[in-house]
């Protein structure tokens, strides 16, 4: 009832991740205004994210929702999803994400939609794979299914928060294996993460799921690290 949840957020009020004002009931994640200044990849962004991983795996297409930096306010919204036990942020994030794409035909032909997987370590300690989170709010506006069980990561590597670019390429190799590949063999899957800075992870992922199946794959994040490590 309306009166319930109106007495909820006077008592424990609900703030926007990135600013810190006072939500209105209406507002989920983000004051109207932080929504507002989403930084929006930009069309000119658009190629140069599928360049990230030319000469890796055979891509079809890759795409991003938002910028990451180092200095954004908005990468809070990004921390509290993916270690402050806000999973669902990645949901809502990744159905506004989705309509937005809709139009643009970039949904066209996808078949399943795989999440990047985490270690059973890292998924034990945080509760929950904010990948299946992203995935899933996808799969609310396309319909496309999600396919969360036919890759596996073999072990829990390290962070790659402070690592350089080959030091990041090194710590992912080898770290996935396909298990079903009769889920996605003849078809168009979209892999997915939650930001795209080198590509190595997805790439490592990528490149074990094409080397045991013949299958198209397209790249979605929901951020892109524009100002390169």
């Amino acid at each position: 009832m309306k009166w319930i949840s109106d007495l909820i957020d006077l008592i424990f009020p609900r703030h926007c991740h990135v600013c810190g004002e006072v939500l209105s009931r209406q507002e989920q994640d983000l004051c109207l205004n932080c929504l507002y200044k989403l930084p929006k990849v930009e069309k000119m962004h658009l190629d140069e994210i599928e360049t990230v991983f030319w000469g890796k795996f055979n891509i079809t297409s890759a795409t991003s929702y938002i910028y990451y930096r180092k200095e954004s306010p908005y990468n809070r919204l990004l921390h509290k999803m993916k270690y402050g036990n806000h999973p669902e942020i990645g949901y809502r994030m990744a159905k506004m994400a989705a309509e937005s794409l809709m139009e643009s035909g970039f949904f066209d032909g996808i078949e399943a939609i795989v999440p990047l997987p985490l270690s059973k370590k890292k998924k034990r300690e945080r509760g929950y794979n904010q990948c299946d989170y992203i995935a899933e709010g996808l799969s609310h506006i396309t319909g496309i299914p999600v396919l969360k069980d036919c890759v596996m990561r073999n072990k829990s590597n390290e962070t790659q928060t402070h690592k350089t670019r080959d030091e990041r390429w090194k710590n992912v190799e080898g770290i996935f294996s396909l298990t079903k590949p009769e889920q996605i063999e003849g078809k168009h899957i979209l892999l997915i993460d939650d930001i795209l800075t080198t590509g190595a992870t997805l790439t490592s992922c990528a490149i074990a799921i094409q080397q045991g199946c013949n299958c198209k794959i397209s790249v979605f994040t929901l951020a892109y690290t524009y100002n390169k490590i």
